[in-house]
């Protein structure tokens, strides 16, 4: 457990390593989506699904996937048993509508115009990891952090009063 920050020098430490630990944690959870999204994204193509709504349907699976895996593994400092159901259900719609406005605009706008000059799968690539830099400030500024329980996010710092 760790112990009350007494000076400001321990503060700013101890937001650095627990962000820093986001980061590694929002790459893992980010990678193993987006291999998702690639692999779904391959066999539909391979299947005669045209590209683009292939990469739509690929997009939709993976952003479902990366909401389960974000809120127990990413932002997992920010739930608590103490989260009612009503406050789940608005972090998951806050999550599809900032998903889909933003991390989904980028994703296929960026499919869209690579695929135009390289293979699917390589546009698709690209559009996930311009897509992910939006979709990490979302979610760790707007998403995770509402209906966040003050409490959960305290005692897994460690600063529980």
């Amino acid at each position: 457990m760790l112990r009350i920050p007494t000076r400001p020098s321990e503060l700013v430490e101890l937001a650095r390593t627990l962000y820093a630990n986001r980061i590694a944690r929002f790459l893992a959870v980010g990678g193993t989506c987006g291999v998702i999204q690639l692999s779904i994204l391959h066999a539909l193509v391979v299947s005669d699904v045209e590209a683009h709504l292939a990469n739509l349907a690929a997009f939709i699976v993976s952003m479902e996937l990366n909401f389960v895996l974000s809120q127990f593994f990413t932002w997992r400092d920010r739930w608590s048993a103490s989260l009612r159901p009503s406050m789940i259900l608005g972090r998951f719609l806050m999550f599809n509508v900032s998903a889909a406005t933003t991390s989904g605009v980028l994703n296929q706008g960026a499919f869209a115009l690579f695929n135009l000059f390289i293979s699917y799968l390589p546009a698709a690539a690209i559009g996930i990891c311009l897509a992910s830099i939006t979709n990490f400030l979302l979610n760790d500024r707007v998403v995770f952090r509402l209906w966040s329980s003050r409490k959960a996010t305290a005692k897994t710092a460690g600063i529980e009063r």
